[in-house]
């Protein structure tokens, strides 16, 4: 029979009542301890009870067992525990899996709502997942995490399978294929050592993860004195809604990049540039890291004081897993931006912010048809205009339309352009005219926009 046992969180200390109402297998985990304080200081009065759940039958962790810890002379045990969080308000804000595996870190596949761990506004990447408990469904926002096993699964695996279980959850992108980290381990390509026990992830490895899943992954490097190109890359990525896998050298660790802080209002940046990118309003990113619960915040400032201890600058290469129809890349596009703007090509004025990233054509119109503020003759082409499944959005905002989220100018480009296409526009407009590329030729209308409100919003933002 399933047992369920609840506790009350009324202070901080009770969170060590979990050691008592969870099975001898988990809280011999001396790792596990550990957890409990991260949870106290992670997690703290923000929950207001948690229900224990054992035995429960994790898929991800079965999916090692069967491939692996059942060869094992040593037990390793089936059974998992669920422990299930509520706010003060009976909210459900997600689970935590405890596996029996006893010489590591022990959480399998886990699902928690940002709000519970969060102490500062952030915009992150996150699907709507489902659980079970005792007859009844609940939904909880999140993105997929889990430690790694060490023996089985190392931080690139874990960092690829959070990704790929973010896209199976959200877009189907994974081509219907039953995706588990069993999987993932199994499929692998051998290089010159097994598999099993695992030694680690090289990136040819991990692009090798994507692939199988109909990714056509970009593998970028970090520059020495190019930290803001890098950032900018990675940030576009981000807000298309695109998960970067990150890789550390220096840290010889592997996470996951899967959204940014706060937009600053900030006056200490030049107006005399010819353009300002979106990115330099922004100082944090937060990750997904196996080694900690998840919604980490890490500075772009490597003096910068932060609750995790890697900045950008610890970084030296990103994994993009793009979609497979995607073929301009962030780069290419950038330079043709830059041009664009460079050539008086647009009516703007000198100091415009710049901000890029992917959208799916569906959403893009479906927030033009819903926008009460756009032109109506701008709205007409942009929902009557053919698109790829993909395109590249370039918002153009002065300072002030900037603030109150409102642009001025937009380009659209085509995603599946080649990287020399010098011209991969599908529509470009600015306060005077709108231009357009319809039946293989331009065309073009003279006509008075004012700045409208738009939000690409790929990412979703929490304690904003």
């Amino acid at each position: 029979m399933i047992e369920y046992n609840e506790i009350l969180i009324n202070c901080i200390d009770d969170y060590d009542k979990i050691l008592d109402n969870i099975d001898q297998n988990f809280s011999d985990n001396i790792y596990f301890c550990k957890a409990i304080d991260e949870m106290k200081e992670r997690i703290g009065k923000k929950c207001a009870r948690i229900l224990i759940e054992f035995p429960y039958y994790d898929s991800e962790y079965l999916s090692s067992y069967y491939i692996y810890y059942i060869k094992k002379f040593k037990n390793a045990g089936k059974e998992c525990c669920r422990l299930h969080f509520f706010n003060k308000d009976n909210k459900y804000c997600g689970y935590l899996t405890l596996r029996p595996t006893k010489h590591y870190f022990n959480f399998s596949k886990s699902f928690l709502n940002p709000e519970l761990l969060l102490e500062s506004p952030a915009y992150l990447i996150c699907e709507r997942f489902k659980s079970h408990i005792y007859g009844k469904k609940y939904y909880i926002e999140a993105f997929p995490w889990m430690n790694q096993q060490r023996d089985f699964s190392m931080c690139g695996h874990i960092a690829a399978w959070s990704i790929l279980k973010y896209y199976e959850n959200s877009f189907s992108l994974t081509g219907g294929k039953n995706l588990s980290i069993g999987e993932i381990v199994e499929h692998l390509s051998e290089q010159a050592n097994r598999k099993l026990p695992s030694t680690g992830l090289n990136l040819q490895q991990i692009s090798s993860i994507f692939k199988a899943y109909n990714f056509t992954p970009i593998i970028i490097k970090r520059e020495e004195g190019k930290e803001d190109e890098f950032f900018r890359e990675v940030l576009a990525y981000i807000e298309s809604g695109i998960p970067v896998l990150a890789a550390s050298n220096t840290k010889e660790h592997v996470f996951s990049i899967i959204g940014h802080g706060k937009i600053k209002n900030r006056n200490d940046i030049e107006d005399n540039k010819e353009f300002i990118m979106h990115a330099e309003y922004i100082d944090e990113l937060y990750i997904s890291d196996d080694n900690y619960l998840p919604y980490r915040k890490i500075e772009c400032k490597r003096e910068a004081k932060t609750e995790a201890d890697i900045t950008i600058s610890d970084i030296d290469f990103a994994v993009i897993p793009l979609y497979n129809r995607i073929h301009l890349e962030y780069r290419a596009l950038y330079e043709r931006v830059k041009s664009y703007i460079e050539t008086n090509n647009l009516n703007v004025k000198s100091g415009i912010i710049v901000r890029i990233y992917l959208l799916s054509s569906n959403k893009l119109k479906e927030k033009v048809l819903q926008n009460t503020e756009i032109n109506p003759k701008l709205q007409d082409i942009l929902l009557r205009l053919e698109m790829p499944k993909y395109v590249w959005c370039v918002d153009l905002s002065t300072k002030s339309e900037y603030t109150k989220n409102k642009v001025s100018a937009r380009i659209i480009a085509d995603s599946t352009a080649s990287a020399g296409d010098t011209s991969p526009w599908l529509l470009v407009h600015d306060d005077t005219s709108i231009k357009f590329y319809d039946k293989e030729e331009w065309k073009m209308l003279k006509e008075k926009i004012e700045p409208y409100q738009f939000n690409g919003d790929n990412l979703k933002g929490y304690l904003s």
